[in-house]
């Protein structure tokens, strides 16, 4: 799932940012496996994941309840969903084995974690994919600190302009770094981004007051 390997950001941030995707192969599995990734679904949202969502749908974060996102599974379906914590991603992959679906399963996030719960678990990964940073005139880029939460969405839905003047906001004072993070995150629609991190991020930006908060636009 090369659209997850982008991530930027300090370590503390990313040992809680873990991305799970579960599909049918199309031409091969996809045929009646509808109720399998509902399944899928169930479990993960008793897990408690930090986002949720879909392409036809949107997630979460925009107001889509899960019903919603069950009902509108596509032909070829997906579940995709952020984890704030290895414990709940250790949890995600415990029960997929246990339900033993036949999907094809994969997981993102710090590598030396993940391969730790495969050996827990005595997986063997198919492959293991790398992002190798940013190549180019990186001068054209955003600063550090808007790209690590650009990068969440890993299809570029979120705009630089909508980071930055959320930013703004969060350092004037204007809007509390959780609304900040929500507004963010709700361009990007297929479920990987991940708020509770957000926050963390727009939480260093913002002034050490009282009353934090604003209008929340």
């Amino acid at each position: 799932m090369t659209h997850s390997l982008h991530r930027r950001g300090v370590e503390a941030d990313l040992k809680n940012d873990y991305i799970l995707l579960v599909t049918a192969a199309s031409g091969i599995n996809h045929v009646g496996s509808k109720d399998k990734l509902r399944q899928v679904l169930e479990e993960v949202w008793k897990i408690g994941p930090t986002n949720i969502g879909s392409n036809e749908t949107g997630t979460i974060l925009s107001g889509v309840d899960i019903d919603e996102i069950r009902a509108n599974l596509m032909d070829v379906p997906r579940v995709r969903c952020n984890f704030a914590s290895k414990e709940k991603i250790r949890q995600a992959i415990e029960r997929l084995l246990e339900l033993d679906l036949e999907m094809s399963v994969t997981v993102s996030g710090p590598t030396l974690d993940i391969l730790e719960l495969c050996k827990e678990y005595g997986i063997k990964p198919h492959s293991i994919n790398f992002s190798l940073d940013i190549w180019g005139k990186k001068e054209k880029l955003p600063p550090e600190e808007a790209l690590e939460l650009l990068t969440m969405c890993g299809h570029s839905l979120i705009s630089k302009t909508l980071v930055e003047e959320t930013i703004t906001k969060v350092r004037q004072g204007k809007m509390s770094p959780e609304k900040a993070a929500i507004k963010i995150g709700h361009p990007c629609i297929c479920g990987i981004y991940n708020p509770e991190r957000a926050q963390t991020i727009l939480e260093r930006m913002a002034p050490h007051t009282e009353g934090l908060g604003g209008e929340g636009s």
